[in-house]
């Protein structure tokens, strides 16, 4: 399975699809593509290892985007998003297998179909590569498909320790298994399966990813109080959410860039350096005025 042949996949199963797909590919360079196919590649693999055909993962990438377009229309209508809180949130997505390992194979899918993803995915990259040679140990908060943690195994190696902490058995079990299938759990890895803040930590970490996760629960700054107290003294931590931005598992709206900017520093932090992206190439004012999605992403450290 070659990217080429998933995006014309894609635009035979979903022609609405291809506009977009096409404009955002039209600006990436030819490394752009070399590594989109080296990750089909990988993943398809990954894939038929776990019995999963790729027609099943394609299908699920246009299962989450339309059960996206229908969060919107909500959202556009009400101005709040589809969910309630976080337990109801657990209740239809975390806690069913078959809804939750559907949309984690779609949203890996997206880390190269998404402009905003992969850059999100980009910045993350970066942050581990600056920081690579001075890492003892790492933690990652709701590790989703696995892919970000799999990328932070690759580069720091052999380091004294790796947590990671997933609410959702299946997100678990599925970072588990790519991590297996890659031959990278030689590795002195903890998997727990439960709430951040139900656990305790004594452990303080060099590096910490917190990816997509803010927006997943009723009170985001008691998790970044959490994060501040787990990171050690000159650790720095990825962190990334959204605004105004709708799906089947987020329950807290984040308004602006500078309300999540606010409680980021509330939480006692200080920026390395973010991402601000929005999903249309549209003016910021009219992104605003429009109540479209933005995708955040931020380095951060304890304030000096």
């Amino acid at each position: 399975m070659t990217f080429d042949q998933v995006i014309k996949q894609i635009y035979t199963k979903s022609p609405l699809q291809k506009k977009k797909l096409e404009s955002y590919l039209a600006t990436q360079p030819r490394s752009f593509f070399k590594e989109a196919n080296k990750f089909i590649s990988d993943y398809s693999g990954y894939l038929e290892a776990q019995g999963v055909s790729f027609d099943y993962a394609i299908n699920a990438y246009l299962k989450m985007c339309k059960d996206m377009v229908k969060s919107q229309i909500y959202f556009m209508k009400t101005e709040k998003y589809p969910l309630v809180d976080q337990d109801q949130a657990f209740e239809e997505v975390y806690d069913s297998q078959t809804e939750m390992h559907s949309f984690m194979v779609a949203l890996a899918l997206s880390q190269y179909l998404w402009k905003t993803h992969y850059e999100m995915f980009r910045h993350f990259q970066l942050s581990v590569k600056t920081m690579a040679s001075g890492i003892r140990n790492y933690l990652e908060i709701g590790p989703g498909h696995g892919l970000y943690f799999k990328y932070a195994l690759e580069h720091f190696g052999f380091i004294s320790s790796y947590h990671v902490v997933d609410i959702s058995k299946t997100s678990l079990d599925m970072t588990k298994n790519i991590i297996s299938y890659f031959h990278l759990d030689k590795h002195d890895i903890s998997y727990v399966n439960d709430d951040m803040l139900n656990i305790s930590i004594d452990e303080k970490f060099d590096f910490i990813t917190m990816g997509e996760v803010l927006e997943h629960v009723n009170f985001p700054q008691k998790l970044l109080l959490k994060l501040k107290s787990l990171l050690s003294e000159n650790g720095i931590a990825f962190i990334s959410t959204c605004v105004n931005c709708p799906t089947i598992d987020h329950v807290y709206h984040f308004k602006s860039v500078i309300d999540i900017r606010k409680m980021i520093k509330q939480a006692g932090f200080d920026f390395v350096s973010e991402k601000v992206l929005p999903v249309e190439n549209l003016s910021m004012e009219e992104i605003v005025d429009r109540k479209i999605t933005i995708n955040y992403s931020a380095v951060i450290c304890h304030r000096k």
